[in-house]
């Protein structure tokens, strides 16, 4: 067994990697901070890592996230967080009988009062779990660490639920906010400047404060030329912000600060518009991918030259407020450098074989999907097949890495036949999966030979069992043909997953349904499901169609950083209903499916490497032994938004 390990190793050792001998240049400081799913390395930090470095730049990558995983999912902080619940509780009882006698009926006063009672319960008629979870806590952990524990099913089910009701206890002292394995949400709290301004400075609502704060003086040790701070997504926000915060106000002016990730591009204007954000946060922004913008803010700092040579930036101009410089092309894949994981702590990471997310190409060929704005600011390109092996071999000979998950926005089929053909000359031993679209050009022949290659399983954008949706959707298939894709990929071997969705706008109740009947019918060819509610992102197609199918008063302005919109709708479904066959979904397809397993190992990832390791017959035939069932109905009874957004049946994103 693989002793988990609780100490955070940021740092690349002397000498590996291109660029790190150089003496003259200092370190790049590449920090990823909670919260992600911390099973695998992140894309941006290995891709960015490797880039630089193959331009000369030394770079030491920190994966704050998974150490700030491994630090709180232990006994020892899940003691902290009963005492400071216990604090927490006298204190609010103090203010709650004060705000009684003082007639109180404010907000923020229901905000505390409902802290009191969520802390209050788990003092009182639940305080066993508090014990139970600290006696079980270290045990689950070292699941995720060790490779014949990983792969039985009761024990690593049982050291899921373990770790959910962790993260429930930790989150309670600062209640409403709430930390999960694959989210972070805090209900109440204006995704505006000003909410995160309050957010990011408040120790009684964000659990990620002590600990990145803890972190600081290393980060900052030797004075690092340039430190960037990764944030990808919207539950990233909230840790990254913070760590900025903290960053921005301790350094010193030696030290540059700046922020990337794909969400900014989509909140420009605000930067743009508040310059408090700034203030606060960090000294500059990249828009977009960074590979090119960072190698030239690295250049420009080295030289001592001004920001406004860098392109895709946004900084604080003295005396003129937030500047934009200018845009710039994305590298494109053929000129990019290999990924490159030295200096991650790959033992920390919660899986005993690490998933290397990978991609062939970026950006989507259709783009014409109506509901999508994955591939908003991204222009499409292919990278070089020869590139791609060369990044597999590196990963199986430098750090026995041999499963690979693509995150392009769909495989091509001729790329995934020519993919799989070479891997199968070469005797190239790897397991893979990815997305894909039911084209007609997946056909059998090319099913069969990639999985014959190690393709396991595929993502498919099934979204909806109406015709009428799927035509709104312009998804760009066969309505009629596409399940014939899927009876070939079943043939092949393949484990077929479909991603569907509700409430996409004018969906009535009868055309949702006709979605469950489409998984419930065709369980021989559909292997597993991810659902989700639809949501209207700001750079969504169907946004200049939205009042011909049904969206009114569409709101933007009250979210600053906000990637979505609130909406009303004249006619089908309103959001709350969509939820609620969502729901409904998962119980009639949980009760045509007999609760199988793949239900319950929550990730992709976590499928896949079961397909691998076990294969398909036996994750079809898998039952879950009862008495296994009910302890985990007893000690796990999440609330219906908790059901929707567990594991695999959060996923959104689709091809």
């Amino acid at each position: 067994m693989r002793a988990p390990s609780t100490r955070f190793r940021p740092l690349c050792e002397p000498g590996r990697g291109p660029g790190l001998g150089n003496p003259g240049v200092k370190p790049v400081r590449l920090v990823f901070p909670p919260q992600w799913v911390p099973l695998n390395p992140h894309f941006s930090l290995s891709a960015l890592s490797g880039h630089l470095r193959g331009e000369g730049i030394p770079v030491e990558p920190w994966d704050l996230n998974v150490a700030f995983y491994r630090q709180i999912l232990t006994p020892g902080h899940l003691a902290c967080s009963k005492a400071r619940a216990q604090n927490a509780h006298e204190f609010l009882r103090v203010r709650l009988m004060s705000g009684r006698l003082t007639g109180d009926r404010s907000p923020e006063m229901g905000r505390l009062a409902a802290r009191f009672l969520e802390i209050e319960k788990f003092l009182t008629t639940h305080r066993e779990v508090w014990e139970r979870t600290s006696q079980e806590i270290s045990e689950a952990v070292a699941v995720f660490d060790d490779k014949a524990l990983f792969y039985d099913p009761v024990r690593l089910v049982r050291a899921w639920i373990t770790l959910d009701k962790a993260l429930e206890l930790v989150s309670l002292p600062f209640h409403p906010s709430r930390l999960r394995f694959n989210d972070f949400s805090a209900p109440g709290l204006p995704l505006t400047v000003d909410g995160l301004l309050r957010f990011t400075a408040d120790s009684a609502e964000n659990p990620f404060l002590a600990f990145l704060g803890s972190r600081i003086r290393p980060l900052l040790q030797d004075s690092p030329r340039l430190i960037g701070v990764s944030i990808n997504s919207h539950s990233q926000l909230f840790g990254g912000l913070t760590l900025a915060r903290l960053l921005r106000r301790h350094k010193g002016p030696g030290t540059h600060l700046t922020l990337g990730g794909n969400y900014f591009l989509r909140v420009r204007q605000t930067l743009l518009d508040r310059p408090a954000f700034l203030e606060t946060f960090a000294d500059s922004v990249l828009m977009g991918e960074a590979e090119g913008s960072m190698l030239s803010l690295v250049q420009a700092l080295e030289a001592d030259e001004p920001l406004e040579k860098v392109p895709n930036l946004v900084f604080l101009e003295e005396g003129a407020g937030p500047r934009f410089t200018f845009p710039k092309s994305a590298v494109p894949l053929a000129a990019r450098r290999l990924p490159d994981l030295d200096g991650l702590p790959l033992k920390d990471y919660f899986t005993p074989e690490i998933v290397l997310v990978t991609r062939a190409s970026k950006g989507c060929s259709w783009q014409k999907c109506t509901f999508c704005d994955t591939d908003y600011g991204i222009k499409p390109d292919i990278r070089p097949l020869q590139s791609l092996l060369a990044e597999v071999e590196m990963a199986r000979t430098r750090w026995g890495i041999e499963n690979f998950e693509f995150i392009d926005e769909s495989m091509d089929p001729a790329w995934l036949e020519e993919f799989s053909s070479r891997l199968l000359e070469r005797g190239t031993r790897v397991h893979f999966f990815g997305n894909g679209r039911t084209e007609k050009a997946f056909t059998p022949e090319r099913l069969e030979k990639a999985a014959r290659a190690g393709l396991t399983m595929i993502l498919w954008g099934i979204e909806s069992g109406c015709e009428r949706i799927m035509e709104l959707i312009q998804k760009g298939v066969d309505f009629h043909s596409r399940l014939e894709i899927l009876r070939a990929a079943r043939r092949a071997g393949l484990w077929n997953f479909a991603f569907i969705f509700f409430g996409f706008p004018s969906e009535t109740e009868e055309e949702a349904l006709q979605t469950i009947r489409l998984i419930r019918e065709n369980r021989d060819i559909i292997n597993a499901y991810g659902r989700s509610v639809f949501t209207l992102g700001k750079h969504s197609r169907i946004r200049g169609s939205a009042r011909r199918l049904g969206i009114v008063d569409v709101i933007e302005d009250d979210q600053e950083f906000a990637t979505t919109l609130s909406y009303r709708v004249t006619r089908g479904m309103s959001r709350e209903e969509a939820l609620r066959i969502a729901d409904r979904c998962r119980l009639e397809c949980a009760e045509a499916y007999g609760e199988p397993l793949w239900m319950l190992l929550r990730h992709r990832e976590v499928i896949h490497l079961y397909l691998k390791e076990k294969g398909r017959d036996f994750m079809e035939g898998y039952r879950f032994p009862p008495e296994e069932r009910l302890r985990l109905e007893e000690f796990f009874s999440p609330t219906p938004q908790e059901r929707l957004d567990l594991g695999v049946l959060s996923d959104a994103d689709s091809p």
